[in-house]
């Protein structure tokens, strides 16, 4: 935590608040946090306690709580490079009709980085779903007004997990996105290894397609065939977060779900090539 917010703190451009949310924490974060602006007392900051209310009520509480025209997203132990909110922030001013921007950032497993992700290409509603999330939250800068006016983040149990990408389906369709195409932050893999994880966030990011694709207006073959393919690109990444865990059985059951969906799927093959062998991708 102290890592993330010494993120903050040593950004190039400094008119920011910080607003944390401690949604039901249980462990001393709490109290790490308050040690933390006792040592840097001249922080412009909130601290916002509450009964747990999941992700979405946690993003949305530090939504209503802040003051600023734009909120960026932070998870406890993602960091941003020094310059980001500058980098942002010249971004905003040459683009002044962006209401959602979107940056690069690099995925960190123990400590050492994984990737470098690139985000991108997808603004519309369509494209989002029938084409795949291609947000980061903890990349994000978005216009206050337009999540408040969307409706915020769902507090949908079923969606929790991946409550991001159900709010960017709906903030597609009132903002302008654009995307940076700079690396601006690192985003921490952890957790993602429980099977229980793997499940609920698989299971909720099809939940979410199914919610949208039942709104859906044109349900023509074509859009049938594409909600097929995008339910299974949501199961094969399942299949891939089983088999980067190690966990091949589930990896195996997965990707042959993914494969009844979408036989032709490469990706999908290839991944469980790797699971038959009993390597980690």
């Amino acid at each position: 935590m102290r890592y993330t917010l010494d993120s903050v703190r040593n950004q190039t451009f400094d008119d920011y608040e910080i607003v944390i949310v401690n949604d039901g924490s249980k462990d001393d974060t709490l109290e790490v946090v308050k040690a933390y602006f006792i040592d840097f007392p001249g922080l412009n900051y909130k601290i916002i306690n509450q009964e747990n209310r999941g992700i979405g009520g946690a993003r949305n509480r530090g939504i209503k709580e802040a003051r600023g025209e734009f909120v960026a997203f932070m998870d406890a132990d993602d960091s941003w490079f020094k310059e980001k909110l500058e980098r942002v922030k010249e971004f905003i001013d040459q683009n002044t009709n962006v209401d959602f921007v979107c940056h690069n950032e690099n995925w960190v497993e123990n400590g050492r980085v994984d990737k470098g992700v690139i985000y991108g290409p997808y603004r519309t509603y369509k494209e989002l779903l029938f084409k795949g999330n291609c947000i980061s939250t903890s990349a994000t800068v978005v216009k206050r007004n337009k999540p408040l006016e969307a409706g915020l983040f769902s507090e949908n149990m079923d969606f929790n997990g991946a409550e991001d990408y159900e709010l960017w389906l709906r903030l597609s369709k009132i903002c302008k996105i654009a995307y940076l195409n700079e690396t601006l932050g690192e985003y921490r893999i952890h957790g993602g290894s429980e099977t229980s994880n793997i499940e609920m966030h698989n299971r909720n990011w099809i939940n979410v397609l199914e919610y949208h694709f039942d709104l859906w207006p044109n349900k023509t073959i074509y859009y049938k065939y594409m909600m097929r393919i995008e339910r299974a690109n949501a199961i094969r990444c399942g299949g891939r977060m089983f088999l980067r865990s190690g966990n091949f059985a589930l990896a195996e059951s997965y990707l042959f779900r993914s494969l009844l969906l979408n036989p032709f799927s490469v990706k999908a093959w290839i991944s469980l090539s790797a699971c038959m062998i009993r390597i980690k991708l």
